[in-house]
């Protein structure tokens, strides 16, 4: 099957958006944009996110020892589209490191945060899946989130 239409036919499943940042031992951040994202298991608490392994992000995450996955409200378009298209380093740097709340990697505003260690790494296909163990997590209720859908965002309607 060509790699474009099967991108087309998941473009049909709405999802949430995250941005997920990785600390390595160094302090050093990485982050990206991702839609792909999901519970695993809620005893132990898993999720697992997927990343091009051969990628910037895909290579920089397995040096990390502290992942947080922030989901996105929808006036945070912003922020996905830094982190989920190529840009300069130092802009994308400048840009987490203003938005952190308090030196750790949560985004200001995020509907939720969750604090994760990794837990297991498998390469499938031209992705690495990154399972990682929720150590803490919070969430803010009242807004509503930054969706995606048909490679368009869109807005939920109440």
């Amino acid at each position: 099957m060509d790699s474009k239409h099967f991108r087309k036919v998941f473009g049909q499943f709405a999802t949430g958006v995250t941005v997920i940042v990785g600390t390595d031992d160094q302090g050093e951040r990485t982050a990206l944009t991702a839609t792909s994202f999901n519970t695993v298991s809620l005893d132990p608490p898993l999720v697992v996110f997927s990343v091009k392994k051969n990628g910037y992000a895909g290579v920089k995450f397995r040096e990390c020892r502290v992942f947080v996955i922030n989901v996105l409200a929808e006036d945070h378009r912003e922020l996905s589209d830094l982190f989920g298209r190529p840009s300069d380093a130092s802009v994308r740097q400048a840009a987490l490191d203003s938005m952190m709340e308090s030196g750790v990697a949560r985004l200001a505003g995020a509907l939720a945060a969750l604090h994760c260690e990794p837990f297991m790494t498998q390469e499938v296909g031209d992705h690495a899946l990154f399972v990682v163990r929720v150590t803490d997590a919070a969430f803010n209720e009242g807004r509503k989130p930054l969706l995606f859908f048909s490679s368009e965002y869109r807005k939920l309607l109440e």
